[in-house]
């Protein structure tokens, strides 16, 4: 991989997870509607510290767009992140407890999981 199509990869991962995130920690209530579920005021609390963490990972990936050997650490832990994130959204999925749109979004978290691990592995 070319070290331009390498910033394309962690930029788009970054514009994702921030796409994903900010919205949900900027607009709970209408983003969580349009999910298609209701959050309590705790549940409300620790959404937003999750998807603030999602929007901080943004962050890590434009580090690692910039300097993909420096900050080669941070590609394992996003992609903890995104495999947890995918395992916990279509669990709930699979249970019955959430509808579609959800496990939509998270979709690209399972694109770049692959993404991100192939680069990783390629670069050993």
């Amino acid at each position: 991989m070319s070290p331009s199509q390498t910033r394309l990869l962690f930029k788009s991962g970054a514009i994702f997870n921030v796409l994903a995130g900010l919205p949900f920690l900027l607009a709970p209530g209408p983003m969580t509607a349009l999910m298609g579920f209701e959050l309590n005021p705790v549940a409300l609390m620790f959404s937003q510290i999750v998807f603030g963490m999602i929007v901080a990972f943004g962050w890590a990936y434009w580090m690692i767009a910039r300097d993909p050997v420096r900050y080669r650490p941070f590609i394992l832990l996003g992609l903890a992140l995104k495999i947890m994130v995918a395992a916990v959204v279509y669990g709930h999925w699979l249970a019955g407890n959430i509808s579609w749109q959800l496990p939509t979004l998270a979709f690209g978290d399972i694109v770049f999981a692959l993404l991100f691990w192939e680069y990783y592995q390629r670069t050993a």
